[in-house]
């Protein structure tokens, strides 16, 4: 939509109204104040992106996987879902959220002559991406086969009003003009629409939710159907809500409130299980929500993470592969879980409602990562076998941004546990060495103070509300 594009990089334009009254005087001034705040934001946001964007290496360092470059041209690739669909060429496709634009794009894998190579095609645009000024969390419904994808709606065409500071503040309106509030929404996609066809035709909004959409996590609960949004919350403290929709009715309930900017969202089928991340809280948590209980029963702390964005499970549901957002780096971690029971859930290999441990690096030179996301393709020779692993980057500016890429990786041969064990190992041996200084700094009378976790204890904090 190359009108759209245009419209979007070229600068807006606002004339501000002059009076002498104190109300205009009043809206100047709070609107300047607001204007300064909004310009401090948006340079740390280019200094964080600046800073993240590092060069793809040739040689990764000794430890982390080597990664692979499958689309570029983004500009905040957000969120991304592997699509298997037997009946077309290509056997799978990659959709990825742009959310600074407002698109999603579809990566197919094509094949070669030879049937075991190929390459990863150019990203088509979804026509439903002309009607939204914003798309980030995406699901697909392995077993009915829906493809699910959180939007804003773009404002409805300006009304006249009394001036709004806010909307003068972010130069989105002219002052005296009011639009109707942006609001999310979930889409029902038809996956496969390409252009021409219109946008309209092409998508049903089957939920709205009453906040805006940031870059909110989306999961599908394949038995019930349900959909799981867990919404930010405009990066507030404690104003994280997790919602749970369905789609069928519509009708929208909060399951988790009052948790720290709820980011990604993941189940584990089998078990029941949602996983729902706490993107900028200080302990960098995971919550535990079991469909059986209809409550969080643990929480999980990774330590060595600065930022938890959107992430996956491994096939056994065992460990976490997560994006760290601001650690330019993909890390994994255990969930703590061992084999299934007769019951269908899940052994734990830990006691109490708590579990802290190292995280492990997978990936590094990553600009801004968003999001983590398996393969679904049982084809071992396809660009989207389950095997592989997909990787986005986000922090461009605006829109104006293009150069941020989807990368995929694979696990080492010998499985991640091998990344986990090499990580435990380091830190066995890094206890070793600081209980050796402790010895020797005891005869001096100095206490050796032992390392700092990240973590509660084995209860729930009241801050927490479950319902």
């Amino acid at each position: 939509d190359k009108s759209r594009r245009e419209s979007m990089m070229s600068p807006g334009t606002a004339g501000f109204p002059v009076g002498t009254s104190a109300r205009p005087r009043l809206t100047l001034a709070a609107g300047a104040f607001c204007g300064v705040c909004a310009c401090c934001a948006l340079s740390c946001l280019a200094l964080v992106s600046m800073f993240a964007l590092q060069p793809l290496p040739d040689v990764l360092p000794s430890g982390l996987l080597k990664l692979y470059v499958v689309a570029t041209g983004f500009s905040w690739a957000e969120n991304l879902v592997c699509v298997l669909d037997p009946g077309r060429a290509s056997g799978a496709s990659l959709f990825v959220t742009d959310s600074q634009r407002g698109d999603v794009l579809r990566v197919d894998w094509v094949r070669a002559e030879r049937a075991r190579s190929g390459h990863y095609a150019q990203p088509i645009l979804h026509p439903a991406s002309a009607d939204f000024s914003l798309m980030a969390g995406i699901a697909w419904n392995k077993r009915t086969g829906q493809l699910f994808v959180l939007a804003n709606v773009r404002p409805s065409e300006p009304e006249p009003s009394e001036p709004e500071p806010f909307a003068i503040m972010t130069g989105l309106l002219s002052p005296g003009l009011r639009t109707r509030r942006e609001h999310c929404v979930i889409l029902e996609l038809d996956a496969f629409a390409e252009p021409p066809a219109a946008a309209a035709d092409t998508y049903t909004v089957v939920a709205h939710l009453e906040r805006k959409c940031l870059g909110d996590g989306l999961a599908v609960h394949e038995k019930s159907g349900f959909l799981y949004v867990a919404s930010q919350g405009d990066f507030l403290p404690r104003n994280g809500v997790v919602f749970e929709v369905d789609p069928v009715s519509g009708s929208v309930r909060p399951i988790i409130t009052n948790a720290f900017s709820t980011d990604g969202a993941f189940i584990d089928q089998e078990a029941g299980l949602l996983y729902v991340t706490e993107s900028l809280s200080p302990s960098h948590s995971v919550l535990v929500y079991s469909f059986a209980q209809r409550k969080v029963i643990k929480r999980i702390y990774p330590r060595g993470v600065s930022a938890l964005d959107d992430f996956t499970l491994t096939a056994d549901g065992h460990a976490i592969l997560a994006a760290d957002f601001l650690g330019s780096s993909g890390v994994g971690f255990s969930t703590g879980t061992g084999a299934m029971k007769e019951s269908g859930r899940r052994t734990w290999t830990h006691r109490g409602r708590s579990r802290t441990e190292l995280a492990w690096r997978l990936v590094s030179g990553v600009a801004v990562p968003t999001s983590i996301r398996r393969g679904c393709s049982p084809d071992p020779t396809s660009g989207f076998n389950e095997e592989l692993l997909f990787i986005t980057e986000g922090g461009g500016l605006a829109g104006l941004s293009d150069d941020r890429r989807v990368l995929a990786f694979a696990p080492p041969r010998g499985g991640f546990q091998l990344i986990a064990g090499e990580t435990s190992a380091r830190e066995k041996r890094s206890d070793l060495a600081l209980a050796i200084s402790g010895l020797s700094h005891a005869a001096d009378g100095v206490t050796a103070s032992r390392r700092f976790q990240t973590g509660g204890g084995d209860d729930e904090p009241a801050a927490y509300k479950y319902s």
